[in-house]
């Protein structure tokens, strides 16, 4: 008959104590929230026709913004700088032909009652703006209310739509 020891027995039981009791470098932690948000989804992505250029919306960290990347590297480049979570979406972005500037919208599409909506409940009531930034760089700037930009192949000249109108 086979004698074990006491001390065989505890070093056994405690082997099989640590193969059966997952250690934290085993088994990864369940992702949070913040993780899954994390990586950066685009949502609308343009390339120019004469030069080595995209630009993008993406939303990122619960943040909505407009990048663009050239070659060779094509590095990101942020050319909004919205660092708060108000909502607004981004959609309709244009790049010129020599990948210059960008177009782009803030707001939503309005409903069939004409209203866009109002994320951050502005007592202004919400917009639906076209902006526009250099691909270099400098920060974007609003050009005027409306929807449906069309951005010049120079990109000197947008075009677009408010209250049934081009303008």
């Amino acid at each position: 008959m086979l004698r074990i020891s006491r001390i065989a027995i505890a070093v056994l039981l405690g082997e099989l104590a640590v193969s059966v009791v997952p250690s934290p470098l085993a088994a990864p932690a369940s992702p949070t929230i913040e993780q899954v948000l994390m990586p950066g989804t685009p949502t609308e992505v343009v390339a120019a026709r004469k030069a080595e250029r995209v630009a993008w919306t993406a939303y990122e960290h619960r943040l909505r913004n407009v990048y663009t990347a050239a070659a060779p590297d094509f590095a990101p480049v942020r050319l909004t700088s919205v660092t708060k979570d108000d909502g607004v979406e981004l959609s309709d972005i244009s790049l010129s032909d020599d990948g210059a500037v960008v177009v782009f919208v803030r707001g939503t599409q309005p409903n069939r009652e004409g209203w866009v909506a109002n994320p951050t409940a502005n007592p202004a009531d919400a917009e639906r703006t076209i902006w526009a930034a250099q691909t270099k760089g400098g920060g974007a700037w609003k050009l005027g209310e409306g929807t449906s930009p069309a951005l010049s192949p120079d990109g000197r000249t947008v075009a677009y739509a408010k209250d049934g109108q081009i303008t």
